[in-house]
Formats: structure tokens, sequence, C-alpha cells
């Protein structure tokens, strides 16, 4: 496979993930948490769980966005690169971001008294942090080897 016909690709799978995330944070997640949510925290838990799941969007859609400038540069034979290094560490920041928002929804979760209610919720959210830690180790180790690949690079264009 060329890289041109792999960035494209990857462009499509970008755009289709990006559609389906703004639709499960901008229309499932609200429709389906509505009723649970209004009857346990009432409506102004509920809204502010909306507001909590559509600001964690934002880090998801950051990272889709640096994803889709690493596709063009895979595209321009620049996989291994120094921006491509930085791009997946933002990657990375981005998703710990979603970890602290996460964490502290669980901390609030369980000071305002939900877990007598809605005990449900815990092991979703526990499921958004640890595919959040996931994704921040996962972006953080692959900003390390593109960054040695990368001086590696360098060092063999230079010799030659």
């Amino acid at each position: 496979m060329k890289q041109t016909e792999m960035s494209g690709y990857l462009k499509v799978i970008t755009v289709g993930v990006g559609v389906l995330l703004l639709a499960f944070v901008f229309w499932f997640l609200p429709l389906v948490l509505r009723e649970p949510l209004t009857g346990t925290a009432g409506e102004a838990g509920y809204r502010g769980t909306c507001a909590l799941i559509g600001v964690s969007a934002v880090p998801a859609v950051l990272c889709l966005v640096r994803f889709w400038e690493i596709c063009e540069s895979i595209r321009l034979d620049r996989s291994f690169s120094g921006e491509n290094a930085l791009r997946l560490k933002r990657m990375s920041q981005y998703m710990l971001t979603d970890v602290v928002l996460y964490s502290g929804f669980l901390v609030w979760f369980f000071l305002a008294g939900w877990y007598t209610g809605a005990a449900w919720l815990i092991f979703p959210v526990l499921l958004a942090i640890f595919i959040s830690v996931t994704l921040t180790v996962l972006c953080a180790a692959l900003s390390h080897l593109v960054q040695s690949a990368s001086e590696i690079k360098e060092e063999q264009e230079l010799t030659i």
C-alpha cells in the first residue's frame, strides 16, 4: 500500500470516528442519560453531566485534528519527523486532560452521593478513565518512538 493511499484511508477513518464521536456525545448520551440522571441528581445534575461530557469531547476532537495532520505527513512521506512526535505528544496531553476531567467527575459523583441512586454510572466513568489513560500512554510511547526514528533518520541522511 502506498503512502497516499494509506493516508486517504486513515483520513476517512478519522472523519468517521469524528462523526460517531459527535453523535455519541451530543445525541446518544444525553438521550440515554436524561431519565436516570434527572431521577437521581435532578435536572441540574443531568445538565452538569452533559456539560462535562461535551467538554471532555474537546480533547478528543483535538486529537482527531492532530491525527489528521499526521495523516497529511504520511501522505507527504514524512512519517518519522519531529513534527509528528510533537503532535503525538500533544495528543497524549489532550487525553491526560480527559483523565483529569473524568477523575474529578468520579470524586464529585461520590461527594454528591449519586452512588446510591446511580451506581451503574461508576462503570462507564471508570471505563472512560481507563481508555483515556491507555490512549495517553500509547500516544506518549509513540511520540518517543517517532522522535527516536526521526533522529536516526536525520543521522542517516547526514552520513550519506
